[in-house]
């Protein structure tokens, strides 16, 4: 209940605070010459983390050569985890989501301020929380592979009849090096 709770008031406080007006989106630049790319998750329990950071090791290995900034975030409903995080990757609880730190900047803000060629976010399950932060990001090409995340704030939604994560990107990275 307290989580709930919790969740309400974090997305009440960033549904308040809007996105600036110069910030321009589109999905203008070619795939094959993205230099950065950001991955952003939100993930409810450890085994979907667990599946997700074993089929994200081959991200390298499709990603455009031109990619020389990766940076991966799971922000998650949970603040322990019984394996390894890999060093590319940040796991941040939603209880340790503080957006009244003043001028001191979390992780997760400097993630979202971030200019990245392209942003994919991705969820299991229906996140409001995903969707703002998604909203909030300072991404020029927002693209979202989940079925249950809101379109208005992404320029592009990518879905598959693939069930696995690698699987789904393979299929929304065929599709964006073909435009």
């Amino acid at each position: 209940m307290i989580n709930l709770f919790r969740n309400k008031l974090l997305n009440y406080k960033l549904e308040k605070e809007s996105p600036s007006k110069e910030i321009i989106h589109n999905n203008d630049l070619p795939f094959k010459k993205a230099t950065s790319v950001g991955f952003l998750f939100y993930i409810k329990d450890k085994l979907n983390l667990e599946s997700l950071l074993n089929e994200i090791k081959i991200l390298r290995n499709i990603l455009p050569k031109s990619v020389k900034n990766l940076e991966i975030i799971f922000v998650s409903e949970f603040s322990k985890t019984d394996f390894e995080i890999p060093f590319n990757c940040k796991l941040i609880p939603v209880s340790k989501i503080d957006w009244n730190s003043g001028n001191v900047k979390n992780d997760l803000q400097i993630f979202v301020e971030k200019s990245f060629d392209y942003l994919f976010t991705y969820s299991l399950s229906i996140s409001k929380i995903l969707d703002q932060l998604t909203r909030k990001s300072h991404a020029t090409c927002r693209v979202t592979l989940g079925e249950h995340q809101d379109e208005d704030f992404c320029e592009m939604k990518l879905l598959s009849d693939q069930f696995s994560f690698d699987d789904r990107l393979k299929s929304a990275i065929e599709v964006l090096n073909k435009m």
